[in-house]
């Protein structure tokens, strides 16, 4: 049996407050939408380079929420820095590229930071 056949008829005229088969909408009206907050503006490469490394860990069924997942990134970047130094030391880099690969470790040695 369909449906429709117990749903009540619509009625052609208000039968007025009290009576159950009208919803009035007067008091229900939403009140007008604000502005559009502003843009924040670009994004924070660092916050966009953390949330990509923690899709890399979470493609792998880890998150650097997790405690002792980001102690073992911190050991981890700490063992790329001395890579880094290191190729540096050995004038394998120059210092100008040194000094830049130090500034994007830093920012990946903030994700867990960041997420």
């Amino acid at each position: 049996m369909p449906s429709a056949e117990h749903a009540p008829m619509p009625q052609a005229t208000d039968p007025g407050p009290g009576t159950g088969s009208v919803i009035h909408l007067d008091h229900h009206r939403r009140r007008p939408r604000a502005a559009d907050p502003a843009p924040a503006g670009p994004p924070d490469p660092a916050v966009e380079l953390a949330y990509t490394i923690q899709a890399l860990f979470q493609a792998d069924g880890q998150t650097l929420n997790d405690p002792a997942t980001a102690r073992t990134f911190a050991t981890t970047m700490k063992a790329v820095q001395l890579l880094v130094d290191g190729a540096h030391a050995q004038n394998i880099v120059g210092r100008e590229e040194w000094e830049a690969l130090c500034v994007m470790l830093d920012d990946v040695r903030s994700a867990p930071e960041h997420v």
